[in-house]
């Protein structure tokens, strides 16, 4: 569904993706992997088209869309949640749901509504009246995952989805994110949380100084006690 093809990505004058190459395939949960400034936000928004990539290649569902501005992206089926959860906060949290509702051309899945995802995140169900800038951390963070869902993408991205949360909001995130997969919907999220990242991925890629430095699957990942040790404790 996705390929990343050697992307080079700068900020200025400053080079800050050398050479990432990485492949999300459909149904799929991939997590990017890395200590703080490794380069994973730059990664995501190299996809999502926020930070251009230089040169390289990004393909979604067979399509170049290196290059493209970011709403027609989006347009294309790739959702963003970015790390800094923004929410809008005068707005309820039916509103911020209402607000973001679209189906993207030629979707054929079943399009999510309000009512999918208070059975998905019953707590905003029950927060539905308050605003977004009353919810806590972690009850923000599911309104930003879940606002993107109502724009029904089939590539979901996040950037550091449990970055800052306290431990239980960890758990239950996951187990939502499990349940997404379980639906069929394809997500590539990046993280610093190891036993986060391990508990819902089906593969992972570690990325250290703007670069790819392993890619395999669960097993693979959690039994290679050299990688996280060199490119992941702090």
């Amino acid at each position: 569904m996705l390929e990343v093809s050697r992307i080079h990505t700068y900020y200025g004058t400053s080079h800050i993706l050398f050479d990432v190459s990485l492949a999300v395939n459909q149904g799929e949960i991939v997590c990017l992997l890395g200590r703080n400034g490794a380069g994973k936000t730059t990664t995501m928004r190299s996809i999502m088209g926020l930070t251009r990539p230089k040169s390289g290649s990004v393909k979604f569902k067979g399509e170049e869309v290196r290059g493209q501005p970011p709403y027609h992206i989006a347009r294309k089926g790739i959702g963003y949640v970015p790390d800094n959860r923004l929410v809008f906060p005068d707005l309820t949290v039916l509103e911020n749901l209402e607000i973001a509702k679209k189906v993207p051309r030629n979707f054929g899945g079943e399009p999510w509504t309000i009512e999918r995802i208070y059975r998905l995140f019953p707590i905003l169900q029950e927060r539905q009246n308050q605003y977004g800038g009353t919810l806590s951390g972690g009850e923000q963070q599911m309104l930003t995952v879940a606002r993107t869902l109502m724009g029904n993408p089939e590539l979901l991205l996040m950037d550091e989805p449990v970055e800052g949360v306290a431990p239980l909001v960890v758990k239950e995130l996951g187990r939502q994110i499990l349940k997404l997969k379980q639906m069929g919907q394809t997500i590539l999220f990046s993280e610093q949380n190891v036993a986060f990242a391990t508990m819902i991925s089906d593969r992972a890629y570690v990325m250290d100084r703007g670069r790819i430095r392993y890619q395999g699957n669960r097993e693979e990942f959690i039994e290679n006690e050299e990688i996280k040790k060199k490119f992941l404790m702090v």
